[in-house]
């Protein structure tokens, strides 16, 4: 049971890697402004077997991988003995794994399946995107502060388990290895992090935390609302 639910997890987890980074660089091209990120989604639908493709490339890998580590959680079962982790890393990677399987679900609900059925086009998610992620409540901006912290788990949860996935290896067995391949992971992980937090603060904010203007649609965001007229309603 134990070698199945690892080779499981970890196929699982081989899949959804390509699948994070493509969903990544498609957000990305929302640095370049609202009508480059509609129409690279709207190319994407309109892919022959797309909804096959996505739910036998993304949906049933993450509701194995999910289903997974959510076992290892309840059971306080380790997958390999001994564990490639330190004790408080292992309890922080399968806690950034709760909070981004919940991250995930709530992106899904608010996105992909608000509508039953209906598959929103490119133009409808950015709308959905910059309203959402602009929205406030009481002055906060709670659903942004979320986001933030739920790509923070995703990309944690990514790096962490892709040097997991390398530490039980042949190539990281010797200590040096696996301390490279540690740094590297980490490097990564913020990487990831940094563009996920650059396309949430873009939507909710029109602003870049890097990168700067160049979006196809920044010169009319950037235009001042008209002023008033005297004497006007």
């Amino acid at each position: 049971m134990a070698v199945t639910s690892r080779r499981l997890l970890s196929l699982s987890g081989i899949a959804l890697a390509p699948i994070f980074l493509l969903h990544l660089a498609i957000n990305a091209r929302a640095h370049r402004g609202g009508a480059a990120f509609s129409s690279t989604v709207d190319r994407l639908q309109g892919i022959p077997g797309i909804a096959l493709f996505e739910w036998l490339l993304v949906f049933t890998p993450l509701v194995v991988h999910t289903s997974i580590g959510l076992w290892l959680v309840v059971t306080r079962r380790r997958l390999v003995e001994p564990s490639p982790y330190p004790e408080r890393l292992r309890i922080a990677v399968r806690t950034a794994g709760i909070a981004a399987v919940a991250f995930i679900a709530l992106h899904l609900s608010e996105l992909r399946f608000r509508t039953l059925g209906v598959r929103p086009d490119g133009g409808e998610l950015e709308t959905l995107l910059a309203a959402g992620l602009s929205s406030t409540w009481r002055g906060m901006p709670l659903r942004g502060i979320t986001y933030l912290a739920g790509t923070a788990c995703v990309a944690f949860h990514f790096a962490a388990g892709s040097w997991g996935f390398f530490a039980t290896t042949r190539i990281c067995k010797e200590p040096r290895a696996r301390s490279w391949a540690a740094w590297a992971a980490g490097a990564l992980g913020a990487a990831v992090w940094l563009l996920l937090a650059n396309i949430v603060i873009f939507h909710a904010t029109g602003s870049r935390l890097f990168g700067g203007p160049g979006g196809d649609d920044d010169a009319s965001a950037r235009v001042p609302c008209p002023t008033q007229a005297a004497g006007g309603p």
